[in-house]
């Protein structure tokens, strides 16, 4: 039944099929395969054991040496040539069973898009979609494929896909993802390249739903739930059948279906991308790197209660395994992209879904150019505390960011609360206090906020915009005057005294 589907998806995509040689369903004509230094890796069927399959990349003028692998057990995988040039080739694949032929293939970086609503959210729903749309229509090198929401309980090895590899068009734009999209836009100016990009994700679910069984098992917290959010259940039908693609890079916003139990994530995260990595690794033969770089957003804010703290802010600190910040020791060479100063609960979506997608989308590009592309000039991170100056005698704290290195832009007052304690311990604790304190101060890399607010109790703990939805957008208190990047909501229980 399998095969039978596969073919239909194959002649669905245009791609030349005959005999019983097949292609994978990831692969069709219009594609984006891995550029070198990487070697794309395809694969498919066949029923002829032991039988040669030669793969050519052929274009006028190139001279590409073709490829060859044995089926094995009904399967074939082999590696391409690693190709630099953008193309547009032609793919010739062969055996004694039949050939494939795919066309107008370019080769470039290849990432995924994965998570829940917010990446699914699409190009049409995005603040100004037809302006959106109509110059998104001028990235023709720009490449897309979106996955069909599959839950299984075991692992399928064929995809289906709700958009098949195309270039962008009216059509195919409304139904993508706008934050996928929109990264891949303001990325290739730099790379100058092709870029293509698979999204697979789905609204409402959990990260246990798209962790492998492996990373479950890392964390012992998966829980039996329904359908889409069965631990496993996407790993195994969206992910799973992706394996041995080349990637790039990965993209993945998720989280609010897990706020409440930051708790968990902070372990979950660290499971999901870790299995991952060595996953896409294995099944690639290496070629997507054991360390490839991902990316992520930082919850955005969900309702208007100004002083509501709520599951989101814990989830947020989850979100860096507790860090703060990306990378860090906990996630090695990730990036992540702050949203908690970007609210918009006029969203017809719902105030969960908001449509400034295009500054998610920024911040998130120039953490993958520092990251994954090397340019160690370009700032993607906001201001980081570094170091805490408390006066008790003027009852003030004083806060440094960034080692003294970045300017700060304050654009509020509030957004800081001290933790005041009864006891007078050294940690924060349950029955100490969080108090809302004013900004009285800023010169610098350096901002002053009162400690007043405690009277005689002991300040032991800061933390900053530790709220659900901290601030109107773009007006959260901190920002560096430089990049014009938000500084992270922080928290730490004990101040050095």
């Amino acid at each position: 039944m399998k095969r039978i589907l596969l073919f239909a998806i194959l002649l669905i995509s245009g791609t030349k099929v005959q005999g019983a040689l097949k292609l994978a369903s990831v692969f069709s004509s219009h594609m984006v395969l891995q550029r070198a230094p990487q070697r794309a890796v395809i694969w498919g069927t066949a029923t002829v054991e032991g039988d040669k399959v030669t793969a050519q990349v052929i274009a006028t003028g190139v001279n590409i040496a073709p490829v060859v692998t044995t089926v094995s057990h009904g399967v074939w995988k082999l590696k391409l040539q690693p190709v630099s040039s953008p193309g547009p080739f032609t793919i010739n694949i062969s055996s004694s069973e039949g050939h494939v032929t795919l066309t107008d293939v370019l080769f470039g970086d290849v990432w995924l898009c994965s998570g829940q609503s917010n990446m699914y959210f699409v190009m049409s729903q995005v603040m100004n979609a037809t302006i959106e749309i109509q110059r998104a229509l001028g990235f023709p090198n720009i490449r897309f494929t979106k996955v069909r929401t599959t839950a299984s309980a075991s692992p399928y090895d064929n995809a289906v896909f709700d958009i098949p590899w195309s270039g962008p068009s009216v059509t195919s734009l409304h139904g993508f993802s706008a934050v996928c999209w929109l990264f891949a836009e303001y990325l290739y100016p730099h790379l100058k390249y092709p870029i293509g990009l698979i999204e697979a994700s789905v609204g409402g679910t959990v990260i246990e739903a798209w962790s492998s069984p492996e990373a479950l098992h890392d964390c012992t917290s998966a829980t039996k739930r329904a359908n889409n959010n069965d631990p496993s259940a996407l790993w195994n039908g969206m992910i799973h059948p992706l394996l041995s693609n080349t990637l790039f890079g990965v993209l993945w916003y998720q989280g609010e279906q897990n706020s409440g139990h930051s708790g968990q994530y902070s372990c979950q995260i660290q499971a999901l991308l870790k299995r991952w990595r060595s996953s896409f690794n294995t099944q690639s033969l290496a070629e997507t790197a054991a360390d490839f770089p991902f990316g992520y957003v930082q919850l955005a804010p969900h309702n208007q209660g100004e002083n509501y703290v709520g599951s989101y802010p814990p989830e947020r600190w989850a979100q860096t395994a507790g860090y703060g910040y990306s990378p860090n020791p906990a996630l090695p060479k990730t990036f992540m992209a702050v949203a908690m100063d970007l609210p918009d609960f006029a969203s017809p979506q719902g105030g969960i879904h908001p449509r400034y997608k295009q500054d998610v989308a920024e911040r998130l590009m120039v953490g993958a150019l520092n990251i994954a592309y090397g340019h160690s000039d370009v700032v993607f991170q906001g201001p980081f505390p570094s170091k805490f100056q408390l006066d008790t005698a003027h009852h003030t704290l004083t806060i440094e960011y960034d080692s003294g290195r970045t300017p700060l832009e304050i654009r509020n007052n509030k957004g800081f609360e001290v933790c005041c304690s009864h006891s007078g311990g050294t940690q924060c604790g349950v029955h100490d206090l969080w108090m809302a304190t004013p900004i009285v101060g800023h010169e610098g890399s350096h901002v002053t906020v009162s400690t007043s607010v405690c009277t005689t109790m002991k300040v032991i703990g800061l933390r900053y915009e530790w709220y659900t939805s901290p601030c109107p957008y773009k007006l959260c208190a901190i920002y560096s005057a430089d990049s014009g990047l938000p500084a992270p909501p922080y928290i730490t229980t004990s101040i050095p005294q």
